[in-house]
């Protein structure tokens, strides 16, 4: 009789655990998300620094998604989709301006930066912060309309 009861007990364990084990092994839609293999190009938009020395980060693809990089854990989360007029319009912007040919590399205690990319691998990063060196207008103007589009909820 006892024996019984102990194996009674003992289904209940495993089935707890069972299910305990399938509940933490599965990954969440974001960590799918950014697993995903990324190709093609790719324009990160970022500024940070300062006192706190924390950046944000936004990632534009050709196909109009937006990642958010996370610097704590090392990953990208996917944040939005940006709505196709705009996409047109910011990917002629970043052709007009030749942002793949540009070098500029003058950081500064608050740096801002494009940094081209396909893939996960950068091509060029434009970098400006300095402040005894002044960045191009228009570049700076792009810059910050791009960053506010991208990290705005639509």
């Amino acid at each position: 009789m006892r024996l019984i009861y102990i194996f009674h007990n003992m289904k209940g364990l495993f089935f707890n655990l069972t299910v305990m084990i399938l509940l933490f092994g599965c990954k969440t839609a974001e960590e799918v998300k950014a697993d995903t293999t990324l190709t093609g190009k790719r324009y990160a938009i970022g500024q940070g620094g300062g006192f706190t020395g924390k950046y944000s980060e936004f990632i534009l693809s050709e196909d109009g998604k937006v990642h958010k990089y996370d610097f704590n854990n090392g990953r990208e989360v996917f944040f939005k989709d940006l709505n196709k007029s705009d996409l047109v319009y910011f990917l002629e912007k970043i052709e007009a301006l030749g942002l793949e040919g540009m070098e500029l590399n003058q950081p500064g205690n608050i740096t801002k930066y494009i940094d081209v990319r396909i893939g996960k691998t950068s091509i060029n990063k434009i970098v400006w912060g300095n402040y005894q060196y002044n960045a191009d207008q228009e570049l700076k103007d792009f810059h910050k309309e791009l960053y506010d589009k991208l990290k705005d909820w639509d």
